[in-house]
């Protein structure tokens, strides 16, 4: 058998932990005061500047709240903002909403209005409030949380990217869309965007916008780049509605290409069980992240069985509580949802069944949000990229005709 991952062909080309870059650092520092926002494409950086920026602001104030959309995302700035010393409210928006307003998940179904209310009763206030994920944050959410918002201060600061929007809000991909509409004035100079993908290797990256481009243009979704001129002068920037077009980085090559297999779903567990321990031979300090389509959950039950009968460590959650804590970090192997992983990122991800996932026709923005989780999914492997498929579909033939276009994203070194 073939082996799928071997980490030896990357190990030299690791991610290691980076200093922030000019752009990033500027993000970072701006003034404690006002509302800021940060869009960036997938793996830009985001998270990594949210964390340092709450350092900053700790500098001006003392009450300040994090709040990231998943559990994994979560644990992942909770345990980064620990190992910096640093000591500050940090929740999923429900787990926050349901200790300090009482809130019930339901409510989002039945009256979303319902956080604003309860938000306006409280007495609670922070001085600066940090979102992560914010493009899966209802509207409703963002009106809440400046009910709890120190007017003084008006500290909001707003991470996101709307390519990976997968729970929604259609109408904030478009490109008429402001913040203002919801209340939220964002001053000049205060809305920075990050184009540079350092997480993937280019080939994975390359594939992934090859993959999701054809729906963000069918959901009539404006895609724009980020140019500079010969003195790096930044001369366009994308409307706040708009897709960015990322570049990637050539340093992070591997020469490694994404891999697309057509297995038996019945063999699907064993075979993945068998390849994750061959990569584990190859360099045991490794991440794996092994996704399946969120409504496919017998598969990731299966999958662990397998994982368990050869003695390999590792978490499939069952239940969302399962999710808490850092357990993303070296070395890990994760079995789970691609929607319950947004955020975090691997070494090397199993995409197990993306002919789970089928054409929505009848409706354009839903189609486009279940493909942002195939191509979510993607986006978190760092170096190696393996998809599995047991009967083709119109997601296998874009996905095969993903890994054959020519390479055509811009690029920095």
């Amino acid at each position: 058998m073939n082996l799928w991952i071997n980490f030896e062909q990357s190990s030299g080309q690791r991610l290691s932990l980076q200093d922030l870059d000019k752009e990033q650092n500027k993000a970072k520092n701006l003034r404690s005061h006002g509302a800021a926002i940060v869009r960036g494409v997938a793996g830009s950086g985001k998270s990594l500047v949210l964390r340092d920026r709450v350092a900053k602001l700790l500098e001006d104030f003392d009450d300040i709240l994090v709040l990231t959309y998943n559990r994994f995302m979560s644990g992942w700035l909770k345990s980064k903002l620990k190992d910096n010393k640093i000591n500050v409210e940090c929740k999923t928006f429900h787990q926050w909403a349901a200790h300090k307003l009482n809130y019930s998940y339901t409510s989002d179904r039945y009256d979303p209005d319902e956080i604003i209310r309860l938000a306006r009763k409280s007495q609670r206030k922070y001085q600066a409030i940090l979102i992560d994920e914010a493009q899966d944050f209802p509207d409703q959410w963002f009106q809440a949380l400046l009910e709890i918002l120190e007017p003084d201060t008006e500290s909001l600061f707003i991470v996101y990217d709307n390519t990976q929007s997968v729970y929604g809000q259609p109408h904030r991909r478009q490109s008429n869309w402001t913040w203002k509409s919801l209340g939220i004035n964002i001053p000049g100079g205060r809305s920075q965007v990050f184009d540079v993908n350092y997480r993937n290797s280019p080939e994975i990256l390359e594939l992934a916008w090859n993959f999701i481009e054809p729906a963000l243009i069918s959901a009539n979704m404006k895609i724009e780049k980020r140019e500079r001129d010969e003195s790096g002068k930044v001369i366009k920037t994308p409307g706040i509605g708009s897709i960015i077009e990322p570049k990637k980085k050539l340093s992070r090559s591997s020469a490694i290409k994404p891999l697309l297999q057509e297995i038996y779903y019945e063999d699907m567990p064993s075979k993945i069980a068998f390849q994750v321990q061959e990569a584990l031979n190859s360099n045991a300090n490794s991440s794996i992240g092994i996704l399946i389509h969120p409504q496919v959950r017998n598969l990731q039950q299966e999958i662990s069985k397998e994982l368990a009968s050869l003695n390999i460590k590792h978490h499939a959650p069952k239940t969302s509580r399962e999710r808490d804590g850092n357990v993303v970090d070296r070395p890990c192997i994760i079995v789970d949802s691609w929607n319950a992983l947004k955020g975090v990122e691997f070494d090397a991800v199993i995409i197990a069944g993306v002919d789970s996932l089928v054409e929505i026709t009848d409706d354009l923005d839903r189609n486009f949000e279940a493909k942002a989780g195939l191509y979510t999914a993607m986006t978190r492997a760092r170096d190696h990229l393996v998809m599995l498929y047991e009967n083709k579909n119109a997601t296998v033939d874009l996905i095969e005709s993903a890994l054959t276009t020519p390479d055509r994203l811009d690029h920095v070194q």
